[in-house]
């Protein structure tokens, strides 16, 4: 959670016209990723199979996504720290993405 207040607060404070561009495609992919990783629970050993590039591709995709917010705060000469407290442990990563949506999901209800 501290994590995610850090991040939420860096792209808070920027000034950049396109961040909520960036953070909505942050949230985005992070929704994507954590339906994929929702559907492996009922999957089967070939339906894994099939659907295993596709997920990395997401899980990427949502690392890739973090590294943009944690530049453009850095960019601007602000706090990007939440990004190495993060780690570069994929699976962190991924579980980040998950939290990011339940956070998400339960503050828009």
């Amino acid at each position: 959670m501290q994590i995610y207040k850090e991040l939420v607060e860096s792209i808070t404070l920027c000034s950049l016209e396109d961040k909520d561009e960036f953070w909505n495609n942050f949230i985005n992919r992070a929704a994507r990723y954590t339906y994929i990783r929702n559907q492996w629970e009922t999957m089967s050993k070939e339906e894994k199979m099939a659907a295993d590039d596709g997920r990395t591709q997401a899980h990427t995709v949502v690392i890739t996504s973090l590294n943009t917010l944690a530049r453009i705060v850095e960019q601007e000469g602000r706090d990007a720290s939440w990004r190495a407290k993060l780690g570069n442990e994929r699976k962190g990563i991924g579980d980040f993405a998950c939290f990011v949506s339940y956070i998400t999901g339960i503050s828009n209800r």
